[in-house]
């Protein structure tokens, strides 16, 4: 061995555990609709969507983080199936 007094080799091991965001949605019905609409049914309509945003500064901490605009209109759908 080149390096007789290297430490040994570490043995470990990796579990994944992924989990779904919107744990509510039905695995078997497909649905497309933009991020916007997403979160206003996800936090209970617009005043909950509203106050959501005011909580967490999302806007302020995007700018922090680089991303100056999001794209709420953009469309997502059901990603259970990568899961």
């Amino acid at each position: 061995s080149p390096f007789p007094d290297a430490p040994k080799p570490l043995a470990f091991s990796v579990i994944r555990v992924p989990f779904f965001l919107e744990p509510d949605y039905d695995e078997e019905k497909p649905f497309v609709e933009t991020n916007r609409e997403r979160l206003i049914k996800k936090w209970g309509g617009k005043q909950g969507w509203e106050e959501q945003k005011q909580r967490h500064d999302l806007k302020g901490r995007g700018m922090e983080a680089g991303i100056p605009h999001f794209n709420l209109d953009r469309l997502t759908s059901n990603t259970m199936a990568s899961h």
